[in-house]
């Protein structure tokens, strides 16, 4: 049973809950021996094991009590500690077995590189499904279970029910951020493991989110290995000296010579008698490069709608000036937002799901019939909340089932009646690989790829007054149907944080 474990760590404790596909359904993980929640306090015990909470109040120092802060300055060790042992907790006081996803509850202000610090340190700990809950969100969905584990448990149902928010970085609300000095770089000949008190200062891998491929298995039209050269080849030929030439000097001078006055004579021919010692000019000028075109597929009719991709061309110019010769170079180059990536076994239209099949499935069929067809190509569905209510969908009931960055969506307006696929919503493109619209968007992808690939289609605007993070919508011409994201960002580099389409359940934090 797939279920979202919660860690907050505040400036003195370390607090943890489970949730599961209810989102009522909330469970604290009992770390202490006298409350729910323990000391935030990280050591080394003996024989290098490593203590977590109470155990590690009372032992020698050195003791980490911000393993939270410190991970994000890129020193991970002591949060993948805490998480490594709070899961050992939640898997030890659950029937249902360890969780699989992971919600961790982090400063509002927290920058990029902070929020890809700690998603390195979950990394570590064995959890590859991680969302990052700023504070002020996990206190709105938090419950009031016990002290310290309030947040622990809005993060929770937020990683297991609600997408991840988009984050707002100090970056993005104009203050400027002085980088820290460079930790010293880690010695090249040490051997051995490391604590958790002097680990790299910077993850040898970049942080995942999302579940990756399985590795394990070779693909199916891998070439066999060559075969081995044979000897005589891999042999070292035997060494012969060389032997030992004399040039002639003279006659190579008087070619050099010649060679100068041809040279003399042509460029006096070409730039007039008087002006041999004109300047040279020499202009490199690329070919520009076309633009490309993208299509629109309508999914219920047989229309397309070209949307034409056009750039504007810097040029740069760059004068270099000597005694003799002055030198011009002109550089045009063309940059055109380019696709996230090209469409996958799944593809998001504004009317439903186009699979490569050639199946269409439309909004409003039964739920039952959807699952079966997209479990036909993507394999059974990571996690399904089942028959459940939420505040934010409409409906007498809601099942959200979940095939990776993909989720679908099934309502029911009246009880008893049969649940209909009325929503998708996707916050990636990774998994399933390829999941953007027939034009390439998808998460990830800019707002200057919307600008250029929707130039007349595309509503774009902030949440809130002020507020960096967009809300666009782009709506299909011919089939008057349209589909929705998110920004974080309003300006042509900011990022797509994620798309839905059908208006069953509202998708945007108020």
């Amino acid at each position: 049973m797939t279920a979202c474990l919660g860690i907050h760590i505040s400036d003195d404790s370390i607090g943890a809950a489970v949730c599961g596909s209810d989102p009522d359904d909330v469970r604290v993980v009992p770390l202490g021996t006298s409350g729910p929640a323990v000391p935030a306090a990280v050591a080394a015990g003996v024989d290098g094991a490593v203590l977590v909470g109470e155990a590690a109040v009372d032992a020698a120092e050195p003791i980490v009590r911000d393993p939270l802060a410190r991970a994000a300055r890129g020193r991970t060790g002591a949060l993948t500690a805490v998480i490594t042992h709070v899961l050992g907790r939640a898997a030890v006081s659950s029937t249902a077995g360890a969780p699989t996803k992971l919600a961790v509850v982090v400063p509002d202000d927290a920058d990029a590189v902070e929020r890809d610090n700690i998603v390195a340190a979950a990394n570590a700990a064995g959890f590859t499904d991680v969302a990052l809950v700023p504070a002020s969100l996990a206190e709105l969905r938090g419950t009031d279970v016990s002290e310290g584990v309030g947040l622990a448990a809005g993060a929770a149902r937020i990683g297991m029910v609600d997408p991840p928010p988009p984050l707002v970085t100090r970056e993005d609300l104009g203050q400027v951020v002085e980088p820290d000095d460079p930790p010293p770089a880690a010695p090249t000949d040490s051997a051995g493991p490391v604590s958790v008190f002097d680990e790299s200062a910077t993850p040898e891998l970049p942080p995942v989110r999302v579940a990756p491929e399985p590795v394990a298995a070779a693909p199916p039209n891998r070439p066999a290995a060559p075969a081995p050269a044979p000897a005589a080849m891999v042999a070292t030929p035997p060494l012969r000296p060389i032997p030992s030439r004399s040039i002639p000097l003279l006659p190579v001078l008087a070619l050099v010579v010649i060679a100068l006055l041809v040279f003399v004579v042509v460029l006096a021919r070409s730039a007039g008698d008087d002006d041999i010692d004109a300047a040279i000019t020499t202009t490199l000028a690329p070919a520009p490069s076309a633009a490309p075109s993208t299509t629109v597929a309508a999914t219920t009719t047989s229309s397309t709608t070209t949307v034409a991709s056009v750039d504007t061309t810097p040029t740069s110019s760059t004068s270099t000036s000597t005694t003799s010769t002055t030198s011009t170079t002109t550089t045009t180059t063309t940059t055109t937002p380019v696709r996230v990536a090209t469409p996958g076994p799944v593809t998001l239209v504004e009317t439903g799901l186009a699979l490569d099949t050639g199946t269409i499935v439309p909004f409003g069929q039964d739920e039952q019939l959807v699952i079966a067809e997209l479990a036909s190509i993507l394999g059974e569905p990571v996690a399904d909340s089942g028959e459940s209510q939420t505040e934010f969908c409409e409906g007498a009931s809601v099942r959200f089932v979940r095939w990776g960055n993909l989720e679908v969506v099934f309502t029911n307006t009246d009880e008893g009646m049969p649940r209909r696929f009325t929503q998708w919503f996707a916050d990636g493109h990774l998994d399933p690989t390829g999941l953007v619209t027939p034009e390439g968007l998808g998460e990830s992808a800019t707002v200057g790829f919307l600008e250029v690939t929707f130039p007349n289609v595309l509503d774009l605007v902030p949440a809130f007054d002020d507020d960096i993070v967009g809300i666009f919508a782009v709506v299909n011409p011919t089939t008057g149907q349209r589909f929705n994201g998110t920004t974080l960002g309003l300006d042509p580099n900011g990022v797509v944080t994620s798309l839905w389409a059908g208006d069953t359940c509202a998708r945007v934090f108020t």
